[in-house]
C-alpha cells in the first residue's frame, strides 16, 4: 500500500503507530512502569455521545451500547491501561414543551434517576437474532445514508435534532416505534423468533420498580397533551387528576381507571426501557469480562417527572442550588432550578436512627435511587455530594437556606442500598464523591480517606493538585482520584493556550514533577521544528498529564485522550456545542495523527516523567518509554496495520 511521505523520512526507525511487534515490547514497558509507580486505577470519563458510531450506523447519536463501542474501548485500553469507565449520566432526558415543540433538554444532567435513556439504545443491535430481528439492516443503513447535513461534521458532533427530533420524531424514535410495531406483529402471528424476547419482556414488567412504571405513565400522558397542542411535559398545567395522579388528592379507584386507560400507550415506553436495560446489562458484562469496571454518575438533582411521581418528597417553591460568592447577580447562589427534597421526611422517627424500616418518604426515595444505581453499575460517582451532607436550598426570591441535621444520614442510606443491591458488605471504593467548590468542608470531614474523592488539576491554583492534597490536606494516596480536566472544564488543549493559566500552574508543576521537567520534550524533528510558543503549550499539556500519573488513581476524558480542543460542556451556560463532541469512526488514525502533531495523551511519556519525578530510575524501562514516546510523536503510518505492512 502507499504510505505518504514515509520514504522521504530520514529517521525511518521512527514510525507513527506501533507495529504489532512494537506493541508487545512497549506494552510490557508501560506495564512495568505502572507497577513501579504503584498505580491502582486509571479511569476514562465517557459520555455515551463521546463514543464513535459504527460504519453505516451513524444516525446522529452514539452510545456505549453501540456495536462500535467495545472495539473502541479495547483500543483505548490498549493505549492507556484503563481499568474503569466513569460513565456520564445515561438516564432519560427531560423534555421541554410549549404546545408546539417537544424538544429534548440535551444535558444528561437534566435526566431522571431510575431509568436508562432511550438515547442509549443502539438501534443496530435490534437487527440481531437475540432481539428477534426487530429491525432490518437496510433500515439502519437508510438512517445513516439519509442524513441531510454534513456527514463530515457528524463524525465529530452529535446531532440531537436528527437523532431525537422535535416532537420525538427523530431517527431513534422512528427506529424504536418500528421495532415495537414489529414486536407486536410477531407476537400476534406467533413468530418463534420473538418468543425469547417476549418472555424476557414479560419478566421485566413483572419485576421493575414502581418508579420506572410511573415514568412510562408520565411520558404517555405528556404525549397526549402534546398531541392536543397543549403543554406536553409541563405537568403543572395538566388537569387535576393527571397532575395529582400519584398523590393522596386522587382516590385509588380514580387513579387505577386512569392508569388502565394509559396502559397501551405506556407500554411503548416500558418496552423501550426494557431494551435499554437489556443492552446496558450486556455491555456491562462484556466490559467486566475485559477487566473494566463500569461506574455510573448518580445525579444529585431530580427531574420534574420525579417530582410529579413523588410529590410528598419535595418542597413547594424551593430549589436545590449552590453557594457561590462569584455569582453576586443571583445573591451569591448558583440557581440550579432543581426541585428541593423535603429532608424533614428523611426518617420516620429521628430517635430510631437510619434503618431501612425507619425511612420516611424522602428516605425511601433516596434508598431506591441508590439501590438502582448499584444494581446497574459496579460503582457510583455521587454528583455534588456536599449537597447530601449540608443541603443548600433557595426560594423564588433567591433567599438561601442551609438545611441542618442531615450530616451522615445519606451515607447510611447509601450503604443500606448498596448492601441490598449487591448482597455484600458495602465497599467504600464503590462510591466516588464529588466534593468540589463551596460548602464542602463538612462532607470532607465525614468522608475523607474513607470514600475516594474526585478532583481536577484544572483548579491546581486553588490547591487541587496531588502534592497539595497529600502533603497539606491530609489525603492518603489512593483516597482521591484526579484528572487534568473534567466534563465541566475547558479542554486541556485550550487550557494550554491560555498564557495566564499556564503561568498559574507552572510553579506547581515544577514542584510536583521536579527534575522530570528536563525530560519533558521529544527527541524528534516534529517536536523540535515547531515554534517556541507551540513547544510551551505542548510541554504544558504533557506535564499536566504526567502530574496525574504521580498518584495511584487518575482519570482522563475522551476528548483529552484525542487531544481535541472541543470541550464537553460549558458549566452553567446554554451552548449549542454542549454535550456534542464525539470520536470519529476512524478513531485509530485520528488518535495517532493527533499524537504526531503533539496533541492527545502520549502515555509512554506520561509514565516516563512520573517515574523520574518519583525517583524511580530503572534505566531499561525509562529508555523504552522514551523510545516509545518519540515513536508516537513522529510522522509515519497512522494505523497498526499500516505499520505492520511497512515494518513487519
Amino acid at each position: 500500500m502507499k504510505v505518504n511521505s514515509i520514504n522521504s523520512y530520514n529517521n525511518i526507525s521512527f514510525q507513527r503507530a506501533f507495529s504489532t511487534k512494537e506493541k508487545e515490547k512497549y506494552s510490557k514497558a508501560m506495564k512495568d512502569a505502572r507497577e513501579q509507580l504503584g498505580l491502582e486505577e486509571t479511569s476514562v470519563i465517557v459520555f455515551g455521545f463521546n463514543s464513535p458510531s459504527g460504519k453505516g450506523e451513524n444516525y446522529g447519536l452514539s452510545s456505549m451500547n453501540s456495536r462500535a463501542f467495545l472495539p473502541f474501548i479495547n483500543f483505548v485500553k490498549e493505549n492507556s491501561s484503563v481499568s474503569k469507565i466513569q460513565a456520564g449520566p445515561e438516564s432519560n432526558l427531560d423534555y421541554y414543551s410549549n404546545g408546539k415543540t417537544y424538544m429534548p433538554v440535551t444535558s444528561p444532567y437534566s435526566g431522571t434517576t431510575f431509568t436508562l435513556g432511550i438515547q442509549t439504545i443502539a438501534l443496530e443491535k435490534l437487527t440481531e437474532e437475540k432481539y428477534g430481528s426487530l429491525l432490518d439492516e437496510n433500515f439502519i443503513k437508510s438512517l445513516d445514508e439519509n442524513y441531510p447535513k454534513s456527514k463530515d461534521i457528524r463524525e465529530y458532533k452529535t446531532d440531537y435534532d436528527y437523532a431525537l427530533g422535535d416532537n420525538k420524531n427523530g431517527a431513534v424514535f422512528q427506529g424504536l416505534r418500528k421495532a415495537y410495531q414489529n414486536f407486536q406483529e410477531k407476537i400476534q402471528r406467533n413468530d418463534p423468533s420473538i418468543k425469547g424476547l417476549q418472555i424476557e419482556f414479560e419478566a421485566f414488567k413483572k419485576n421493575i420498580p414502581l418508579e420506572i412504571k410511573k415514568e412510562a405513565y408520565f411520558d404517555a400522558i405528556a404525549d397526549e397533551y402534546h398531541q392536543m397542542g397543549k403543554c406536553g411535559s409541563d405537568w403543572k398545567n395538566w388537569n387535576f387528576t393527571d397532575k395529582f395522579l400519584f398523590s393522596d388528592k386522587v382516590s385509588e379507584n380514580e387513579r387505577q381507571k386512569r392508569l388502565d386507560k394509559l396502559s397501551g400507550s405506556a407500554e411503548f415506553y416500558l418496552f423501550s426501557q426494557f431494551l435499554a436495560q437489556k443492552q446496558h446489562s450486556e455491555t456491562k458484562k462484556e466490559l467486566n469480562e475485559k477487566g473494566i469496571k463500569l461506574f455510573g454518575d448518580c445525579l444529585v438533582c431530580f427531574s420534574p417527572k420525579e417530582v410529579w411521581a413523588n410529590p410528598s418528597c419535595f418542597l413547594e417553591n424551593y430549589y436545590t442550588g449552590g453557594i457561590d460568592p462569584f455569582c453576586p447577580e443571583t445573591n451569591n447562589i448558583q440557581p440550579w432550578g432543581s426541585p428541593a427534597l423535603d429532608y424533614s421526611k428523611l426518617l420516620i422517627d429521628e430517635n430510631k436512627g437510619v434503618e431501612k424500616e425507619n425511612l420516611g418518604a424522602t428516605g425511601k426515595l433516596l434508598y431506591q435511587k441508590f439501590k438502582t444505581f448499584m444494581q446497574n453499575y459496579d460503582g457510583v460517582r455521587m454528583d455534588a455530594f456536599w449537597q447530601y451532607v449540608t443541603p443548600f436550598i433557595y426560594n423564588d426570591d433567591l433567599e438561601g437556606v442551609n438545611v441542618k441535621g442531615v450530616d451522615n444520614k445519606i451515607l447510611d442510606i447509601m450503604n443500606i442500598a448498596s448492601n441490598d443491591a449487591t448482597g455484600k458488605k458495602p465497599n467504600p471504593n464503590s462510591f466516588v464523591l464529588e466534593l468540589i467548590g463551596f460548602n464542602t468542608e463538612r462532607g470532607k470531614e465525614l468522608t475523607k480517606n474513607i470514600y475516594p474523592h474526585v478532583y481536577s488539576t484544572a483548579y491546581a491554583e486553588f490547591n487541587e493538585n496531588p502534592r497539595e492534597l497529600i502533603q497539606n490536606q491530609g489525603y492518603k494516596d489512593g483516597k482521591f482520584i484526579i484528572g487534568a480536566t473534567s466534563h465541566d472544564n475547558d479542554s486541556l488543549v485550550n487550557m494550554s493556550r491560555n498564557k495566564e493559566r499556564r503561568q498559574a500552574h507552572i510553579p506547581i508543576l515544577a514542584t510536583t514533577l521536579n527534575k522530570a521537567l528536563c525530560a519533558i520534550g521529544y527527541n524528534v524533528k516534529e517536536y523540535k521544528e515547531q515554534t517556541e510558543t507551540s513547544k510551551k503549550e505542548e510541554d504544558f499539556r504533557t506535564a499536566k498529564i504526567a502530574e496525574i500519573f504521580t498518584t495511584k488513581k487518575q482519570y482522563f476524558t475522551l476528548p483529552d485522550f484525542f487531544g481535541m480542543e472541543e470541550r464537553i460542556n460549558i458549566s452553567g451556560k446554554s451552548d449549542k456545542n454542549n454535550w456534542t463532541v464525539k470520536a470519529p469512526i476512524d478513531y485509530e488514525r485520528f488518535y495517532y495523527t493527533q499524537l504526531s502533531k503533539g496533541y492527545g495523551i502520549n502515555f509512554p511519556k506520561a509514565y516516563q516523567l512520573a517515574l523520574i519525578s518519583k525517583g524511580v530510575n530503572k534505566g531499561e524501562t525509562l529508555n523504552l518509554l522514551s523510545e516509545a514516546a518519540d515513536i508516537l510523536r513522529s510522522d509515519g503510518p497512522m494505523t497498526t496495520k499500516e505499520a505492520d505492512e511497512l515494518f513487519g
